[in-house]
């Protein structure tokens, strides 16, 4: 059962589920691609399950990015089950892929 496949170095898209059952095994892998690059798209489109843990632990991952001076970019352009997770517990996520410092926040 694939994760994520990586698209480029900067761009990581999240397939399958993301849920309390898999945080600790995806933040892995979103960290180990965030070691390569400053600024890392995740793309959460294709997700099929997805829970507030897994919000979350997105949420902090961007954080502790942050501290470190790295960006990670939460994407979801048509999604809605993740738009609605998020939403409910208020993280904000990019529904456009930002271009430098022109930035569009759903």
């Amino acid at each position: 059962m694939p994760l994520h496949s990586f698209l480029t170095n900067q761009f990581l898209s999240l397939e399958g589920k993301l849920y309390s059952g898999n945080l600790s095994e995806v933040q892995y892998r979103i960290e180990s691609a965030l070691d390569r690059t400053q600024s890392l798209i995740v793309d959460l489109d294709p997700l099929e399950k997805f829970d507030a843990a897994g919000a979350y632990m997105l949420y902090i991952a961007s954080e502790k990015a942050k501290e470190n001076n790295k960006e990670i970019i939460l994407f979801c352009k048509e999604n809605e089950m993740v738009k609605l997770i998020f939403s409910f517990v208020g993280i904000p996520f990019y529904n456009k892929i930002p271009r430098n410092n022109n930035k569009s926040v759903y």
